[in-house]
């Protein structure tokens, strides 16, 4: 392997450029090739970022050009089959989150990079953000007590079913950093203000065309319990307020001597972590009690993940957010709505019916 890893983009959109913006900045990473379904799409990035081979193909690609690492950044319909079709050929792969449509896809991406040995991360970068990784520090430290609850909050500023679907999975990746893998979800999806069922199933884009493709959907308001091991519950509220507040967006962790509230969305990183010495909020007026933790030198999350990502091609360490942990928080979306069907009967995780809950239903309804 060359001393800077090989790179390739599949997808290059606007959260492909945005890939490139960071790849380009690293020291140990040489941008190699990109693919695009779009000719237009794939002229425009390659000129831009100065990379002269370009496909439409990923299997060409792959077999035209030495890589170390495919970035699969399409839109999450298109995660499935470039992310297998290199991890076939035993390149690793940083696909972009969630993980796939449904967990029999997921199932399918795991397993091709166990049979190959290459790695798969799906890049929820707030898996390494610096106010996650100082809370985590701070729990283990024993700052808050035992962890009793952690609570997953959104952006809102669309209907959840998309939302949820598009968004989701990083506040369950979030959740799960904390809690561990979840043992069981209750969930129930509200639309219109009623409780949602199989007639309001319909894809992402119907529920709102200038959003991305994500499968189907359900809702405009969503809301899960979990339970984690050793006694942890799991709260996560997704609504669809009208305004979008990027400083809601997070999660709480509530333990037995104090809170923590970590909010990834607010853009200054260095005010992402705050610290509660009590157990429970008080009155607002005792809103001013809660303190900035500081977090002194920061590294931005997705040059986080790159970083990483290094270090586990080269040196064999552990990926970030790898493929099962990605799999397990798209699990956690997808549980809410199988509970909500099963009017809202708790349900054991993982779920034994690996089809998307939604379109399960759609196909009983026909």
């Amino acid at each position: 392997m060359s001393m800077s890893l090989r790179v390739a983009l599949v997808g290059c959109g606007g959260m492909g450029r945005h890939h490139l913006d960071v790849i380009r900045t690293l020291p140990n990473y040489e941008l190699s090739a990109l693919c695009d379904v779009s000719p237009e799409a794939l002229t425009k990035a390659g000129e831009a970022y100065r990379v002269s081979d370009r496909f439409t193909d990923v299997g060409e690609m792959l077999d035209a050009v030495e890589l170390d690492l495919v970035v699969v950044a399409t839109q999450t319909r298109g995660h499935v089959e470039p992310t297998i079709a290199a991890l076939e050929r035993g390149v690793s792969v940083l696909c972009e989150k969630p993980i796939a449509i449904d967990l029999a896809e997921a199932d399918r991406m795991v397993a091709a990079a166990e049979r190959s040995g290459a790695k798969l991360s799906v890049h929820q970068q707030n898996h390494v953000h610096p106010g996650i990784l100082r809370a985590l520090d701070m729990i283990a430290d024993g700052t808050i007590g035992d962890v009793a609850l952690v609570r997953g909050r959104n952006k809102a500023g669309r209907k959840s079913g998309n939302e949820f679907m598009e968004m989701g999975t990083h506040v369950t990746d979030m959740m799960l950093r904390f809690g561990g893998a979840a043992a069981w979800c209750s969930g129930t999806v509200w639309y219109r203000g009623r409780l949602a069922d199989a007639g309001d199933i319909m894809e992402a884009k119907q529920m709102s065309p200038g959003d991305r493709d994500s499968g189907s959907v359900m809702g405009a308001r969503a809301f899960g319990s979990y339970g984690f091991a050793e006694g942890i519950a799991g709260e996560l509220r997704f609504t669809d307020y009208a305004r979008t507040m990027n400083t809601n967006y997070g999660v709480d962790v509530l333990g037995t001597d104090g809170q923590l509230a970590v909010r990834t969305g607010g853009g200054n990183i260095r005010e992402s972590l705050w610290h509660l010495p009590r157990p429970m909020e008080g009155s607002p007026a005792q809103i001013a009690d809660w303190r900035l933790v500081d977090l002194g030198d920061v590294e931005e999350p997705m040059a986080g993940m790159y970083r990483r990502l290094a270090n586990a091609i080269r040196a064999g360490e552990a990926m970030p957010c790898d493929g099962a942990t990605g799999r397990r928080a798209l699990e956690m979306i997808h549980a809410i709505y199988a509970s909500h069907l099963s009017d809202g009967a708790r349900v054991p995780l993982p779920l034994a019916e690996r089809r998307h809950p939604l379109e399960v239903a759609a196909t009983q309804g026909a």
